[in-house]
Formats: C-alpha cells, structure tokens, sequence
C-alpha cells in the first residue's frame, strides 16, 4: 500500500508570490528567488515552507540545498529525480559557486581574507571544518557591505564567520552581540549562483528584497555591478 503524505494548504496569494519569484525555468530545474521570513523546509510545526509550496505545484519538484528561514535570495529546485542527482552531485562535488552579500555592523580586520572554522554540529559537540572566503566591498558609517564565498555549506555558516570576525550580520539576532539594529530584518541574501548543467552554463543574480535595499540607500552602499561582481569571483 502506498501512503501519500496530505499536503499542507497554501493560499493562493503564497502561490502566486512564489510563481513571481521565480527567476528562471527549464524542465528540468526551477531558479527561486526566496523572500525573507518563510523557511526553505519545515512542515506545519513552522508553519508554510518552500518545500510545501513545490509539492503543491508537483510530486516531482524538489529542493536540493537550502537556505536559512531569514535568509533571501537563489534557491535552486529539482524538477525530476534525474536533475535532483545531478544537482546533489554537483553540490557534494563543490561544483556550485556560489556568493552571498551580506551587511555587517562593523569591519573584518582583514577586507580580504580566507576563514577556516569548526562549526558545533547540531545537537552534538562534534566540530565540522568550514572554509569561507570574504571580501570586503564597501564600508560607510561603521557598516560594511561583504561578499561572502562559502566553499563548504554548514548550517548557518556565514553567520557564525561574521561574528567570528567581530562584524556580526545586521538583523542577527541568534548570533549578534551588541546589536545596533535591533528592529532590521537579516541582512544575508543568496546573491549569486554560477554551475554547469548538461554542459551549459548557469549564471544567476538574485533581485534583492526590498529589506535590504532601502537599508543600503539609507547608508549609502552600492550594489556591485554585475561587471564589478564577475571581476571580483575571478579574484576570489
């Protein structure tokens, strides 16, 4: 006997969002770009998931990485099995480039630099290896705009970095000390996302929540352009 698991309900204004959210679609994977405040896997304990609004939508579609529930930008989802075991080799094989932009209170010593941590695993006092790169693009008033190039994925990854590096994510509030900004949404978006599929190559910017823009204008820090991005990934 097979059990189908009941699927959760999801208005029809949450589709319609995450059907203008989507940046690209193939048929074999869709690019999400995923607003702040919904968590990427959950079920109804945390209330509407990303993951229940693709199963809405087909038994087929899957996630294949995820991002933290504060967190916005590119998130990539499987269409068949086939894509959803390449995309997984893809990850596991570190084939994915992938960067964030993040706003932190605050400057890393070094505006260039390598980060090599353990990371607690959850519930356990077992230490995973992180490898972050990072760089510094610009500072204004004590904040400062990073570029975050994570080489590994562990769980809440750049947030932990960013206090390691006294510069704590703006809207942090698992892992800010001293926080100035205590009413701002996190700070962190899933920026840029580049990988090869089918021997075609991807390359993907998300649209940045309005959160963060209004932030940015407000302290006067630029976006890099797409020409400024590329150079700086080819410097990382």
């Amino acid at each position: 006997i097979k059990i189908t698991k009941s699927k959760t309900f999801i208005p029809k204004e949450i589709i319609n969002k995450f059907k203008n959210s989507t940046i690209y679609e193939s048929s074999d994977f869709i690019i999400f770009n995923k607003w702040t405040g919904i968590f990427t896997q959950g079920g109804n304990i945390t209330g509407i998931s990303i993951d229940d609004i693709i199963k809405n939508l087909s038994d087929e579609f899957s996630l294949v990485h995820r991002l933290d529930k504060d967190t916005s930008g590119l998130l990539i989802i499987a269409k068949n099995y086939k894509s959803a075991k390449v995309f997984g080799k893809l990850f596991r094989d570190r084939e994915i480039e992938k960067m964030y932009l993040a706003i932190c209170q605050g400057s890393p010593r070094n505006l260039n630099s390598i980060v090599k941590l353990g990371i607690n695993r959850k519930n356990s006092d077992k230490k995973l290896p992180t490898v972050t790169k990072y760089k510094v693009i610009n500072k204004f008033n004590k904040v400062s705009l990073v570029l975050y190039k994570p080489l590994t994925g562990r769980m809440h990854q750049l947030r932990i970095v960013s206090k390691y590096l006294n510069c704590p994510i703006i809207g942090d509030e698992k892992y800010s000390i001293n926080n100035k900004y205590t009413k701002e949404q996190l700070k962190l978006n899933a920026f840029y996302l580049r990988f090869t599929f089918k021997n075609h190559q991807y390359e993907f910017r998300s649209m940045l929540p309005q959160h963060i823009l209004k932030f940015m204008k407000k302290l006067n820090l630029v976006v890099p352009s797409g020409e400024k991005l590329e150079n700086l990934s080819k410097t990382f």
